[in-house]
Parts: structure tokens; C-alpha cells; sequence
């Protein structure tokens, strides 16, 4: 009966709680959930086990500041987050302008809530996800935002138990955190709609099958859905290709759909038209969802407010730092960052085309 008062009315289980239902003091609470060896073996094992049932979690930050408080503890690492990466190859994210995107909005977000972003790149610690763990643990760092890595198999996780953890984008995708994202599906059906206002009637979907898998299948499902109320004349399957070297399939699928447009992300479809002998935007539209700056700047296409999707990965952390909620949550949550249209010269109004030749007609 104690016990169900005490957690009824606090929204956290303290030490002292766990203290109390034990019949200790709070300081060996402390110390036996720290495994320190003052305390004996079956005092711990009580402790740990009642702590466990009254669903205590430690205060990160409060943990920070006792375990370091007789040491030369470095201030900072209160209010640092952990950027953990994994991006093996010969190329650096730092050199992806999506990845520079996302960061920049993290490191203005960031300094914004008074934190700074460090990052640990787990090549640095010999692919050691536990070594990794251990040497942001022991520099009283409790925010760790999983981001930057690349897509490989049966590969172990940074230990989560400890941290205020959340997931940047599509990557460490296995990681059952919280996360944020570009908001995919929306981002297709306004492209869509975009190119459609033009006076284009067939838009194709072009992106690697890699990509539209990271997506969540986002792309090709909101391109598909989009589609459904069309006449049948104006749908296009998509063109999604297993390998980045399709120029002779997607020659095989221009002949077959015969798009008067499309909708790319990543495959260097301008080349590949050219050497069919069109031209962009005179004999077919080309928009993009950007992945360079050059994209940006040159073509048609959806700005995935990528800064925001990173800005919204550090308020993930900072939210569970604040909350004191540290570990895998129950149910992980995705917070989806809509897209913003962008016109530009790969795209031409028909329309207006149309009309202006009437007018000299």
C-alpha cells in the first residue's frame, strides 16, 4: 500500500523512494545500484530488484554530477550530445550535402538550448560499440543522437540503457528509438502536384530502390496513391532500380511509360537523356528530390527542410534528457518534417507556353 501511494503521486520514483522501501539511506541506494563493493552482494541484488519494480530511473544529469564530483570532471559534458556515426567508405558524410544539411540544423539547435554536439565516429573505437559506450559513459555524456551511418548487416548497437538516445533520419534504421525524418510520402505528392500545375500529365518517379527502401517506402507509395485518381492514360509506374547503373533499363522503361516528366532523386538522369537525344526542359521535365546543392540551385524540386529534421533530432534528446527518460522507448515515436516547393529551369509552364504561341497564332 505504501508502495502504490508513493508512485501514484510522483510522476518519477527517486532514490530516496527506493531508499525508504528498502529501509536504507539514500547514499547506499546510491552506491549499491553503482555496484560498489562497500555494499554486500545481497544488499545490491535487493536494491537493483526494487528499484526495478518501482520503475526507478536514475536522473542523468544528477548521476553526472555525483559520480564526478570528487574528479576533474569536465563541465561540458553536461551539456554535450554524443553524435554517434558509423559511415565506413572512402567518403566522409561530411562531403554529402544532405548529411551537411541535417547537421548544420543539429549544431544550430543545439547551441540554441545550450548544448553542443560532439561526434563519436564508432571507427574510432576499432567497430567496438561497447568500447564506444564506455568512453561516453565515463565522460558523464547522457544524450546520444544516433546519425551518419551507413547500412550494413548484423552489426551491434551502442548500449542504450544509459542514455537519452534518439535516431537522426534513416540511419542506424534498426534502432528502435525515437526519431526524425523527412515526411516522404508528402514530399512525392507535392512534387506531383507541383509538375501537374505545370501542364505535364505523365510524371514518372525515378530513385534507386535503396533509397525508396530507406524511405520507408514513402516515395513509391505516395507516388502510387497519387496516382489512383488519374485517368489511367496519365498514370506511370515508377522507374525504381536495384542498381545505381541503370541507363539501359531506364531506357527500356522511358520507351514503355513514354513520360512527358519526372521526379528524381540521386540517379543522373540528364546524362541518360541526353544520350537518348532530349533535352531538358525542352522535350521532357526534370525535377528533383534535392540531394546537392547543385540540384538546388539548378532544377525544379522539393527542399526536404533537411536543418529541420536535424533540428528536430536534438529536441528528441533534449526532450528525454528533460524527462529523465533514458533507454529504448516502448513505442518509438517519428517526428516527420514536411517539405517546402522550389521552382526552377528543368521544369517549363506548358500553360503559359501554350498560350504564348496562341497569342502569335
Amino acid at each position: 500500500m505504501k508502495l502504490a501511494l508513493i508512485i501514484g503521486m510522483k510522476t518519477s520514483v527517486t532514490m530516496a523512494d527506493v531508499a525508504r522501501t528498502v529501509g536504507v539511506s539514500a547514499s547506499t541506494v546510491s552506491r549499491a545500484l553503482r555496484n560498489d563493493s562497500r555494499i554486500s552482494q545481497a544488499m545490491r541484488q535487493e536494491i537493483r530488484q526494487v528499484a526495478e519494480s518501482m520503475h526507478y530511473r536514475p536522473n542523468p544529469l544528477v548521476s553526472a554530477l555525483m559520480s564526478n564530483r570528487n574528479a576533474h570532471f569536465d563541465k561540458a559534458a553536461m551539456n554535450t550530445i554524443a553524435l554517434v556515426t558509423d559511415y565506413v567508405g572512402k567518403e566522409s558524410w561530411k562531403t554529402k550535402d544532405v548529411c551537411r544539411w541535417e547537421y548544420e540544423g543539429m549544431i544550430e539547435r543545439a547551441d540554441a538550448l545550450g548544448y553542443k554536439v560532439e561526434e563519436f565516429a564508432l571507427s574510432d573505437y576499432s567497430e567496438d560499440p561497447e568500447r564506444l559506450s564506455q568512453v561516453i559513459r565515463n565522460r558523464g555524456i547522457h544524450g546520444v543522437l544516433l546519425g551518419f551511418s551507413r547500412d550494413r548487416r548484423n552489426k551491434a548497437l551502442i548500449a542504450t540503457g544509459d542514455f537519452a538516445i534518439a535516431g537522426l533520419s534513416a540511419y542506424f534504421r534498426d534502432a528502435l528509438v525515437d526519431r526524425s525524418n523527412f515526411h516522404g510520402m508528402y514530399n512525392v505528392r507535392l512534387a506531383l502536384d507541383e509538375i501537374r500545375k505545370l501542364g505535364y500529365r505523365k510524371t514518372g518517379l525515378v530513385v534507386p530502390e535503396f533509397n525508396n527502401r530507406i524511405s520507408g517506402w514513402q516515395w513509391s507509395a505516395g507516388a502510387l496513391d497519387w496516382q489512383r485518381h488519374l485517368p489511367s492514360a496519365d498514370r506511370c509506374q515508377p522507374f525504381i532500380p536495384a542498381q545505381d547503373d541503370s541507363r539501359a533499363t531506364f531506357a527500356q522503361w522511358m520507351q514503355r511509360e513514354q513520360p512527358d516528366s519526372l521526379l528524381v532523386y540521386k540517379l543522373p538522369v540528364q546524362t541518360w537523356l541526353a544520350s537518348m537525344g532530349l533535352a531538358v526542359p525542352a522535350d521532357i521535365g526534370v525535377a528533383y528530390l534535392y540531394r546537392t546543392q547543385t540540384e538546388m540551385e539548378a532544377g525544379a524540386g522539393i527542399d526536404g527542410n533537411l536543418q529541420l529534421v536535424g533540428a528536430a533530432s536534438v529536441d528528441l534528446v533534449v526532450a528525454s534528457l528533460n524527462l529523465n527518460q533514458v533507454g529504448l522507448p516502448r513505442s518509438p515515436k517519428e517526428v516527420l518534417v514536411k517539405g517546402v516547393w522550389r521552382s526552377g529551369s528543368t521544369l517549363r509552364d506548358k500553360y503559359k507556353a501554350s498560350s504564348n504561341l496562341s497569342a502569335r497564332a
